[in-house]
């Protein structure tokens, strides 16, 4: 099980972990750039700009030595975060990302995106950030998600109690909301510039062309996932760092996700494989496991892994 410490880290209740990973300066093929979105002239010079400032990171070695740090682990939808603490508590510059996304396609580091992340206390605004409407804000509560984690662990609530009562928690001075948005600029998403989930990640991961995924087949995508290689062992080591599972539900669980992720497979060893026969299949197969885990989960369970994001209603005035 994923170490409560390691979690809490983001919140400042633990020091980050060091990542000490030698790694080669190499100048990486150059991907096309991800679609502007069709909207005002000023939205896509800001694209713009953060390509011209990210550009030489997609040599990873270079984001290493710039001081970007890897936060958590790689996401089937959303890669990895490689973060600058002291970014993240500086006034949002959109040509200095505090996050920088990437994703191990084919054995190699790619950059995929950018994100922006920024404490903000529950009655401020939501950041202005990129021109007109698209930029999807989501809003982690620090405090609610801390309190979910240390649920059940007595030194940790307390450790974390006290955090909270100090104004410690997050960026201090009541900044609890971790709000941030992600930019897919160096991998076009069928689902936006601004989309919280990369969809054809999964599909690069297994050798699967780009034009396999349709806008909006999350699950499909979800699905696919599963059948990489400790895809079922990455998304219950996720769904147990909150849901703290019992060893029989963690036992059935891991049953399930195993027969899905061999669902997926099949379709994928088929001859002739198609798209909707793979997609088929991958939604057929995340919805079954999907449908197992409620079954096995209590409602505080289900509590707790509800409180890892929300989208704050503000978002609809920005």
């Amino acid at each position: 099980m994923r170490r409560p410490l390691s979690v809490l880290a983001a919140l400042g209740i633990a020091a980050l972990p060091a990542f000490a990973r030698q790694h080669q300066h190499h100048e990486p093929p150059t991907p096309p750039p991800a679609k502007t979105p069709a909207a005002s002239p000023s939205l896509a010079s800001q694209i713009e700009e953060v390509r011209l400032a990210t550009a030489r990171y997609r040599d990873h070695g270079v984001a290493r030595d710039d001081g970007y740090r890897l936060f958590g682990s790689e996401g089937p939808l959303m890669g990895e975060h490689w973060y600058r603490s002291d970014l993240v508590r500086k006034p949002l510059a959109l040509d200095h990302p505090s996050t920088l996304q990437y994703a191990t396609i084919a054995n190699e580091r790619r950059l995929v995106g950018v994100a922006y992340t920024t404490y903000r206390r529950p009655t401020d605004p939501m950041p202005e950030g990129f021109a007109g409407s698209d930029d999807h804000w989501h809003v982690h509560d620090v405090v609610k998600l801390a309190r979910a984690i240390s649920e059940g662990r007595p030194l940790l609530r307390f450790l974390t109690e006290n955090k909270i009562t100090r104004g410690k928690l997050g960026g201090g001075d009541g900044r609890t909301h971790l709000t941030m948005v992600h930019a897919w600029i160096w991998l076009e998403n069928p689902d936006g510039m601004f989309a919280n989930d990369h969809p054809v990640l999964p599909y690069l991961r297994a050798g699967l062309p780009e034009s396999w995924v349709g806008k909006g087949r999350l699950e499909a995508a979800r699905g696919l996932a599963l059948a990489a290689k400790n895809g079922c062992a990455s998304e219950i080591k996720r769904i147990d760092a909150l849901a703290q599972l019992e060893r029989a539900q963690r036992r059935a669980m891991e049953e399930r996700c195993d027969a899905a992720a061999s669902e997926v497979r099949a379709a994928l060893a088929r001859p002739g494989r198609t798209a909707a026969a793979v997609n088929q299949a991958s939604e057929r197969a995340w919805r079954g496991f999907v449908e197992a885990k409620d079954g096995l989960l209590t409602p505080d369970q289900k509590r707790r892994l509800a409180s890892i994001v929300e989208h704050d209603p503000s978002h609809s005035d920005h």
